[in-house]
């Protein structure tokens, strides 16, 4: 294929192109977004509990007490999907390494 008819944008990764089949480290750039989608939830969350408490009206909630509680579960999900991903990455590796055992000629 010719150059002219390769795409000039390409979608963001984290990851250099060597990497886009990489199982493990699709799973590190995952984790890494997940993380900061969780991250960036709870501070939210946070900072509207805050500015609840203290009541100024000079700087309200970011978030109403729905929303706050939307993102907190939203947060649970995320992280409980994540733990359900890397369980199976750890699953998968194990399994491998038990493989390539069975395989290994006995001494």
């Amino acid at each position: 294929m010719s150059s002219s008819n390769k795409a000039s944008h390409h979608p963001f990764s984290w990851l250099v192109e060597e990497l886009d089949l990489d199982k493990s480290a699709q799973l590190l750039a995952l984790t890494r977004d997940f993380s900061h989608g969780i991250e960036t939830c709870l501070k939210l969350v946070h900072a509207s509990n805050l500015a609840r408490e203290h009541d100024n009206v000079d700087c309200p909630p970011t978030l109403d007490i729905a929303d706050s509680e939307r993102l907190l579960r939203f947060s649970m999900e995320a992280a409980g999907v994540m733990a359900m991903l890397v369980g199976e990455q750890i699953d998968c590796l194990n399994q491998q390494q038990l493989d390539a055992r069975e395989r290994k000629p006995q001494d």
